[in-house]
């Protein structure tokens, strides 16, 4: 009978740990607010109208690479491999590569949002009935070993990473998480990585601030769960969103702007933002393969193969030998 019971790696003081991430980021000049508190139920809903607009290039995207190159990939795998998916979303992309695998053991979801956890599960139930599933609620930042202590035992294990995630992190940061993951996976592991390459910076910037302005709903999501949960009073019509593209970092910046000065109090603690305020609330960088090689190289990774559509590019690694 297949695992559906939700296991947490959450701890009792996580709404303490917000308070802290938010206090901490707002008193930096510029202030900065962590994108991973986008995805409560609301932002993890917009989050998919995301990836169904137009102009929002790179679900679409990586979808038609993984139909392209998931029997290339999985000739790459061991048979009763678990998957385990950090950030795992609603699960779409996984289910082309389980599809694909040859008698996988085990899928684990791995993911912050309860609400989306829950809905990927379910779907996932539905395409696999006959599959284990095991999903995990929690923050894929985790110390790793604290993630395998909750995870079904298996002798092979592949880390599914996709939607360019690994671009909300700066290079030492994504070196660390590499090197997480890289510990995840064990020591015969594998972990195939989804990443954004560099292109035209119109089509970049268009993809983070669509005509719609579901990804600034999306962006100002933040500050509505900050009012919510930390009893702030942040004026969602005192901000604006911004998406810039910083061509010597090659990353996408989002940013809420304040329109006029504001005067905000977070749980107790005030806050002043002049005019033209910039917070800064994401990052995602952009890649060439040598970039990326660079990147595996310092977390002792060595790239075994990877695909490209011209667009994005996944990357299969294992460890370094």
């Amino acid at each position: 009978m297949p695992a559906l019971a939700r296991q947490s790696l959450k701890a009792s003081s996580d709404q303490s740990e917000f308070l802290q991430d938010v206090l901490h980021g707002l008193h930096q000049s510029p202030p900065t607010l962590p994108c991973k508190y986008f995805y409560d139920r609301a932002g993890s809903q917009l989050f998919e109208e995301i990836c169904r607009l137009d102009e929002y290039y790179v679900t679409r995207s990586e979808i038609d690479l993984l139909q392209q190159c998931s029997r290339q990939i999985a000739q790459h795998i061991e048979p009763s491999t678990t998957v385990i998916e950090p950030g795992a979303g609603a699960g779409v992309k996984a289910a082309i590569l389980l599809d694909a695998m040859p008698s996988p053991r085990a899928f684990v979801p791995l993911e912050i949002s309860a609400s989306a956890l829950e809905e990927a599960t379910q779907s996932l139930h539905k395409h696999f009935p006959g599959l284990d599933i095991h999903p995990l609620e929690g923050d894929f930042t985790a110390d790793p070993q604290d993630i395998r202590s909750a995870l079904p035992e298996t002798d092979n294990t592949l880390i599914f990473f996709p939607g360019s995630t690994i671009g909300n992190f700066s290079a030492p940061e994504a070196v660390e998480v590499l090197g997480n993951l890289s510990t995840l996976a064990g020591e015969d592991g594998h972990i195939l990585v989804g990443a954004d390459q560099i292109k035209d910076r119109q089509r970049l910037t268009n993809a983070y601030d669509d005509e719609k302005g579901i990804t600034a709903e999306f962006n100002k999501n933040i500050l509505k769960r900050i009012n919510r949960e930390l009893d702030a009073n942040f004026d969602l019509s005192g901000f604006v969103h911004r998406a810039i593209y910083n061509e010597s970092l090659d990353r996408i910046e989002m940013h809420l702007v304040a329109k006029g000065d504001q005067r905000v109090t977070v749980s107790g603690h005030t806050f002043e933002f002049a005019d033209g305020t910039f917070i800064h609330t994401e990052n995602s960088h952009k890649y060439s393969d040598d970039s990326f090689r660079r990147l595996t190289q310092q977390a002792g990774l060595q790239m075994v193969q990877n695909w490209s559509n011209g667009e994005v590019a996944l990357y299969l690694l294992a460890r370094s030998r």
